[in-house]
């Protein structure tokens, strides 16, 4: 099963790299429970993640192959979309 790839859909907002929110549910999990999902998080990229709704609003733009894919991946798009709207 594939993933979605909503990077035409959310070109136009700001991308987020995933990470692990410090929430009531993730205090409960076991360390390799913790680590497990810690690399799926760090190489998915979001927009409207917000820790004020423990990420609920958040919606998935892609899953890299890597956490370095994804990071670059966030980074070339977000200033890429700065310099767009300074324009």
């Amino acid at each position: 099963m594939s993933t979605p790839d909503n990077r035409l859909t959310f070109k136009d907002v700001p991308w987020q790299q995933g990470r692990v929110l410090s929430t009531r549910h993730t205090r409960r999990w076991s360390k390799q429970e913790l680590e497990k999902v810690t690399r799926i998080e760090r190489r998915t990229a979001f927009v409207h993640f917000y820790a004020h709704d423990e990420g609920r609003s958040r919606e998935l733009v892609y899953q890299f192959d890597s956490t370095e894919e994804c990071l670059k991946a966030v980074n070339e798009h977000n200033k890429a979309l700065a310099e767009r709207l300074s324009k």
